[in-house]
C-alpha cells in the first residue's frame, strides 16, 4: 500500500505537487510513496465528484489529498471554508474520514509562484528587474497595487509574464520545475501551500533532531 493518493484540477498542479513530494526534507516530511492524478473535468470535477473518483483507490494509499483552483471551479461564490467543508464532508460519506484532506487554492495554483520570483526569473531566464518592469507595467494597466495583483490575479500576471513579455508558451513542465528550484519555505507564506504542508505534515512527520 503506498502512503499518498493526490487528485489535482489540472497537468500544471500535478506537475507542481509531483515536484513538491520529491522534496519532501524541505517541507518536513519523511520520504513517501505517492501518486498524483489529474481530473479529466478539472476543478469543478474534483468538488463535484472527486470523492467519487477516489473512492477506488481505498485500500490503495493510506492517505487521499484533493486540491483545485477556486476561481473556475463553479463554486467561486462560496467561502473558500465552506468549499473545503463540502468536499471533506463528501470524502467522509466514503470512508476516507481521518484519512484524507482537503484544499482549495485561492484564487489559483499560480498564487504559490509569486512568493519566490528568484524561481520564476531561473525558470525564464529573465533578471530580477526585467520582472519587476514588468510586473510594474501590468499593475498600472489594471490601475491597482503589486500585493494585490498577486493576490487576486496570479494567473494572469503570470501568463502576462511569460507570453506577453518573455514571448514563451506556458506548460506543465514550467511549473514542475519552478516547484523543484523554488524555496518551499518562501512558498508556505501562501495559505494554501501552508495548508497543504501542514496536513502532509500530519500525516508524515520527518525525523527530529
Amino acid at each position: 500500500m503506498k502512503d499518498l493518493f493526490v487528485l489535482t484540477a489540472d497537468a500544471d498542479a500535478m506537475a507542481a505537487m509531483t515536484s513538491v513530494l520529491k522534496r519532501h526534507m524541505f517541507i518536513g516530511i519523511r520520504p513517501v510513496a505517492f501518486d498524483v492524478y489529474r481530473h479529466t473535468m478539472r476543478d469543478s470535477g474534483v468538488v463535484k465528484d472527486g470523492h467519487v473518483f477516489v473512492r477506488r483507490y481505498k485500500g490503495k494509499y493510506h492517505k487521499v489529498l484533493l486540491i483545485w483552483d477556486h476561481h473556475g471551479s463553479g463554486f467561486d461564490s462560496l467561502e473558500p471554508r465552506r468549499c473545503i467543508e463540502i468536499v471533506q464532508e463528501r470524502l467522509n460519506l466514503v470512508t476516507w474520514q481521518g484519512d484524507s484532506g482537503a484544499v482549495v487554492l485561492v484564487p489559483e495554483l499560480e498564487e504559490w509562484l509569486w512568493h519566490n520570483e528568484a524561481s520564476l526569473c531561473k525558470r525564464l531566464g529573465i533578471s530580477t528587474a526585467d520582472l519587476q518592469i514588468w510586473v510594474e507595467e501590468y499593475v498600472k494597466k489594471k490601475n491597482t497595487t503589486v500585493a494585490r495583483v498577486k493576490q487576486e490575479q496570479p494567473k494572469e500576471l503570470f501568463e502576462y509574464v511569460c507570453i506577453e513579455k518573455a514571448r514563451r508558451t506556458i506548460s506543465p513542465k514550467d511549473f514542475e520545475e519552478i516547484a523543484r528550484v523554488a524555496s518551499l519555505v518562501d512558498w508556505q507564506n501562501s495559505d494554501s501551500f501552508r495548508a497543504v504542508v501542514s496536513l502532509l505534515q500530519s500525516w508524515f512527520p520527518g525525523p527530529s533532531y
